[in-house]
Formats: C-alpha cells, sequence, structure tokens
C-alpha cells in the first residue's frame, strides 16, 4: 500500500540521479516535493541537491521533508541565515510553514566537499499541530 512507502530523494546537479526506499518498487513523489525542488532550483541553482519525504504516517502525506542544498549563495552567511534563506521559500503570508517541517542542511560547495555528512532526523512523536496531509493546491 502507498502507506507503506518510505522516503524518496530526488538528486540534482552533477549526479542527476533519482533514488528512493519503498517496500514496493514504487517511488513516490508528490506535487508538494516536485514543488519544493523546484523552489529550490530556482533559487540557489544548487551544485548538489536532495529532497528527502520524511513524512511518518504516509509519504502521501508530505508532510515532513529534509533538504540538502549545496550552493555558492551560501558563501558568506551564517548558518542561520542560509536556513532563514531556504525557509523563506516555503512561508506564508503569514510566516507559517505551507507544510508541517523543513528540516535543512545548507552548505556551500567547499564545505559539501570537505564533509558529505548530513545530520540524522530527530525522532517525530507523530503529535504536531494537528495538520492532515499537505494540500498541495495552497503552494
Amino acid at each position: 500500500s502507498m502507506q507503506r512507502l518510505s522516503s524518496a530523494c530526488m538528486c540534482l546537479g552533477p549526479t542527476a540521479r533519482i533514488w528512493g526506499r519503498t517496500m514496493a518498487s514504487v517511488t513516490f513523489r508528490g506535487p508538494v516535493q516536485e514543488h519544493i525542488e523546484e523552489k529550490l532550483q530556482d533559487a540557489f541553482k544548487p551544485a548538489h541537491l536532495q529532497v528527502v519525504n520524511e513524512s511518518h504516517r504516509a509519504v502521501t502525506d508530505e508532510s515532513h521533508f529534509h533538504v540538502l542544498v549545496v550552493s555558492d549563495k551560501f558563501h558568506g552567511l551564517s548558518r542561520l541565515q542560509c536556513h532563514r534563506s531556504v525557509n523563506e521559500l516555503f512561508t506564508g503570508d503569514d510566516g507559517s510553514l505551507k507544510f508541517h517541517s523543513l528540516r535543512i542542511t545548507a552548505k556551500t560547495p567547499d564545505a559539501w566537499e570537505a564533509n558529505q555528512s548530513v545530520p540524522a532526523a530527530p525522532r517525530c512523536t507523530g503529535k504536531g499541530d494537528g495538520r492532515k496531509a499537505t494540500d498541495a493546491s495552497g503552494l
């Protein structure tokens, strides 16, 4: 079933490949993930990009994402400034995120070349703020 699908990831840039882990041989990439990928590509022209759907209930909920963005546009910015520049692409007029969770790893190409590690995701209780599956029409 679709609820048993695990995370899927699209890697862009020099690697230009798609990979994912699934219970079946199907990889789910929904409209929210595609929207995130497009916005990050347009804004940062990344050397490397991964967008991973980490939604804990059903991958089709598209509620939790991790983005790894490697871009020259992060040169000279603090870690907080890098995260804010990514986060602001996905907030509404009221400043709230348009989906439940966005975990960000933002690095310059030099930093990525020196260390390609990515922090592990924190454990999610699933209690959240009561939001349901993300409505892609509101993006």
